[in-house]
């Protein structure tokens, strides 16, 4: 099942994923004018609301950015 991870306080960094990271399948960015950033995960260890959390990409893609870090703000399953 694929859970949506909409992140607050989110930043794409470059640098070795962390052994405790939760795989990142999809990472979404929307510029509108309320912005929204969410990150989509097969991993069923997703944290709860408020807790901070680390995604890796799950494969090497020269894009600038290895992981995606942040705190949930909320919790889709979809």
């Amino acid at each position: 099942m694929t859970t949506r991870v909409y992140l607050t306080a989110a930043r794409l960094v470059d640098e070795a994923p962390h052994q405790d990271d939760l795989p990142a399948e999809r990472v979404f960015v929307n510029a509108a004018d309320v912005p929204e950033f969410w990150v989509d995960t097969e991993s069923p260890s997703v944290p709860e609301v408020g807790k901070a959390v680390g995604f890796s990409l799950t494969r090497s893609l020269d894009i600038g950015f290895t992981r995606i870090v942040g705190t949930v703000e909320r919790r889709v399953s979809r």
